[in-house]
Parts: structure tokens; sequence; C-alpha cells
């Protein structure tokens, strides 16, 4: 009983890691192979070190290429000073793009104090809408859909992948990827599940978003028609507590299929 008593408690650590993935694409331009991409997600002004030194260092030792952050990045419980600390520490390393989630919308958080900040810190706010990222040489489409129009209005405000270009698609809600994947980007970044939050051995997430058993789409890597999507767990706090499941930032490193 005291082992089972440890274990379950153990189960709440949630230490911060890299989390990384090795993705093969036949549509990846050859000056692409090896491209570093680096997602945060779902950070809610979650503290990590002084002025977040422990998760910008993080950030640092993957030596990305891009980073992508996609929603909830503040929230309607804090103030904007860890993430103005986070911004400070990633834009030195490589270009940031980022998408809204739920929680910037909320009543009292400091979403227009976070634009600003963006804008002050040249991060790339993309709100509904695509931009060219250049590479080596080479150029892919970076789509980013912004949460308050959701997936209802994804015809409409950015439309179907560009068939000419590698297309890589931003939106925080990765429960949407089923309905998302019609479209044609050939890779997501999503999160706001924050894994299922307590996550049980060989079952996975046990919560989604709505609070409903088991979700679908709750963590890793997935694939629907000819579409591939990262959900990550994140790293900021939910009304439930995390189990089994440490905060993280993704790192994907992309390949040309062999």
């Amino acid at each position: 009983m005291l082992i089972l008593l440890v274990v379950a408690l153990l189960g709440f650590l949630s230490p911060l890691r890299t989390k990384k993935y090795n993705l093969q694409f036949s549509d990846l331009p050859e000056e692409m192979d090896g491209y570093r991409i680096v997602q945060i997600t779902d950070f809610h002004c979650k503290e990590f070190g002084d002025h977040e030194e422990d998760l910008v260092k993080l950030v640092a030792k993957a030596k990305p290429d891009v980073i992508y952050l996609t929603g909830d990045i503040v929230d309607e419980k804090h103030t904007t000073e860890n993430a103005e600390d986070l911004l400070a520490g990633i834009t030195k390393l490589a270009p940031v793009y980022y998408v809204t989630g739920n929680h910037e919308y909320y009543q009292g958080a400091p979403y227009y104090e976070f634009r600003d900040l963006c804008d002050e810190y040249g991060v790339v706010m993309l709100e509904n809408e695509s931009t060219e990222v250049d590479f080596n040489g080479t150029s892919y489409m970076l789509t980013g859909l912004d949460f308050m129009d959701s997936t209802v209005h994804m015809k409409d405000v950015v439309g179907y992948a560009n068939a000419d270009y590698f297309n890589i698609l931003l939106y925080h809600d990765s429960s949407k990827f089923d309905f998302l994947s019609e479209y044609g980007y050939d890779l997501e970044f999503a999160g706001h599940g924050h894994g299922g939050l307590i996550r049980l051995p060989l079952v996975g997430g046990l919560l989604g978003p709505d609070y409903r058993l088991f979700p679908k789409y709750d963590y890793g890597v997935f694939h629907e028609k000819n579409a591939t999507m990262i959900a990550s767990s994140g790293l900021g706090d939910a009304r439930v507590p995390r189990w089994n499941n440490p905060r993280e930032i993704v790192l994907v490193t992309l390949h040309c299929e062999k």
C-alpha cells in the first residue's frame, strides 16, 4: 500500500523536458532536410526559473531554426511579466511565430498587452493568414488560424493549403484535427488539451479540453488522410493537476522521405 501511495504521489511531479520527434515527408524540399522546429504551447505564464531561465536554456539547447507559439501563452490569472521574460529570451534564438489560444480571449486576460510585446520583440502574429518562411534558399508556407474563428470559418479565413509549397498549420486546439486534416496541410502543431491532464499508463490522456473522457487527439503524433499533427501537452497548469504528464517543449526535426 505504501509503495502504491508513493508511486501515486510521484505521478504529480511534472519535470520540464524536451519531447523530440523526427518526421519524414515526401514533399519536403531538400534544402529543409534537418529543419528544426520548437513548439511552445499552453505556457499560461508558468514560471521556470528566474526570468524563465530554465525554459529559455532548454529552447536554446534544441538549436531551433524557428519557434512556434501555439496559444494560451497568457491567461486571465496572470500578468504579462513571465510572458515578457519568455519572449525576451527566445526571440534571440530564432524567428518566432504566434497564434492565439482560448485563454487569450478570456475576460481579464492581458491579450492586448501581450500583442504589444509581440510587436516589441518582433514576434510574428498569424491571424487567419499565411506567410512564406525562407530557409536555406527555399521557402515553405506557414498558416495561422486564430482561435476565435475556430474551424467553423476555416474555409473562408485561410482556406486550403497552397499546393506549390510544403505547408505547416498552427492552430491551438488539437481536438479539431479530423476536420483540419481535410484542408491539405502537411503538418499541424497544436495543444490545448494538456496531454489529457492525467495520463494513464497504456491508456493515454484521461480528460479532453471539454473534460470528456479519453480524448482521441490527446498527445503525440497523429495522422489523418495526408496530414500529420503534433499535439503537445504544453507547459502550464489547468483546473485538474497533471499526473504522469511532464511539462514540455517540442522539438520536431524534418527530414526528406527516403
